[in-house]
């Protein structure tokens, strides 16, 4: 017949096995959100779109502004050199305009050409940000697949191990499972450790001898004199 104190062990090893399941679902669970870098690249590349998209009506106003100043200025020179102008003051007025205009051509050409630059760099910038979005998805995407896998393992396994730990708790006494419980979440979940040669596999501390002859061959329940744990050997 098994000793009381190794039923416990069973017992606690399928808990250990569950507590670990359980935290490592829980931790798939985070690592199945979207990851930070990948949330800030879509950010920033949303940024660079916006910004790209900005400039984009800043060269198409320039473009149009430049034609309307090219056309003005086309009527002004040819009003100059028409030679239907013929009055000093009107001429003097007329030169004045044509360059006005000619300077505010340049003026506009200027702001096309910061527009043409603007838009050139930030175009290949938002190509290196989509590639970089589409790089951490193609690896975020495969890490969900690895982590939706291992997923359904680790749920299969904690069924299986809750269906071990009923059949393991129906087999020990109620008044030794009441310890037991009352002992586990006091023990950071480990309520029983098994001797390494002399010492207890939890703490790594010596057990005396008769607490060491009682562990491995009596019927009693043995604690540890350092950790407080149930000690048991063969």
């Amino acid at each position: 017949m098994m000793r009381p104190v190794m039923i416990l062990a069973r017992l606690s090893e399928i808990d250990l096995d569950l507590d670990a399941g359980r935290a490592r679902l829980a931790e798939i669970k985070a690592e199945l959100q979207e990851p930070a870098e990948l949330a800030a690249a879509r950010t920033a590349l949303a940024g660079g779109e916006a910004e790209l998209a900005r400039w984009r009506g800043v060269q198409q106003e320039c473009d149009l502004a430049q034609q309307r100043i090219a056309e003005k200025l086309a009527r002004a020179e040819k009003r100059l050199y028409s030679g239907e102008i013929r009055h000093p003051r009107e001429v003097q007025d007329a030169e004045r305009d044509v360059q006005q205009l000619r300077h505010q051509r340049a003026e506009a050409e200027d702001a096309l050409l910061e527009a043409l630059v603007a838009v050139e760099g930030l175009t290949e910038d938002c190509a290196a940000r989509t590639a970089r979005v589409a790089e951490l998805a193609s690896a975020w995407e495969g890490k969900q697949t690895r982590l939706r896998a291992e997923q359904v393992r680790l749920k299969e396994r904690l069924r299986a191990d809750q269906t071990r730990q009923v059949a393991v708790r129906n087999a020990i006494s109620p008044q030794l499972l009441a310890l037991y419980d009352n002992l586990r979440p006091r023990r950071g979940g480990r309520a029983v450790a098994e001797l390494e040669g002399n010492t207890c596999s939890a703490c790594r501390v010596a057990a005396p001898p008769t607490a060491l002859e009682v562990a491995r061959f009596g019927e009693e329940l043995v604690y540890c004199g350092n950790c407080g744990r149930l000690i048991w050997g063969e």
